[in-house]
């Protein structure tokens, strides 16, 4: 099982210029079941944050703004394990000191619990974490 980071979801939705295309044969590749996908709710959250921060810089530029609503559910609907935040792992986060951003600690602890140990990321302050193995979507084969 390898667990899907937001930015996978942000860098496919966004084309981005570096790893959007990577990024998006990561998606296809779950979707279509070659690798088994997974991710907390807390992806959800950190994207929708993401999503409307780029609809206000869309918005400033006159732009067409992104339906929020349609890509939310599209990556619900995705066929992959959503993994529930509760009490359990925020106190396993809370027992991290790895020099990551706190709310990785959450993403650690999902994996942890869960017994997932490869992360699909673009984040390289991931590789710090000796829990996990990050694959850089630029490396993913």
């Amino acid at each position: 099982m390898m667990y899907l980071d937001t930015n996978i979801f942000v860098y496919a939705i966004e084309n981005h210029p570096e790893y959007g295309k990577k990024a998006k044969r990561i998606l296809e590749d779950a979707e279509k079941g070659k690798i088994k996908g997974c991710a907390s709710m807390l992806v959800l959250v950190e994207l929708l944050n993401v999503l409307n921060k780029i609809n206000r810089v869309l918005k400033d530029s006159d732009k067409k703004e992104l339906d929020l609503k349609e890509i939310i559910t599209a990556v619900e609907s995705m066929p992959i394990t959503w993994f529930d935040l509760n009490f359990l792992i925020i106190e396993k986060a809370a027992e991290y000191s790895y020099m990551v951003n706190a709310i990785d600690y959450i993403h650690i602890a999902t994996m942890e619990l869960n017994s997932v140990r490869e992360i699909a990321s673009a984040d390289r302050d991931l590789d710090r974490v000796d829990l996990v193995k990050r694959v850089d979507p630029m490396e993913y084969t």
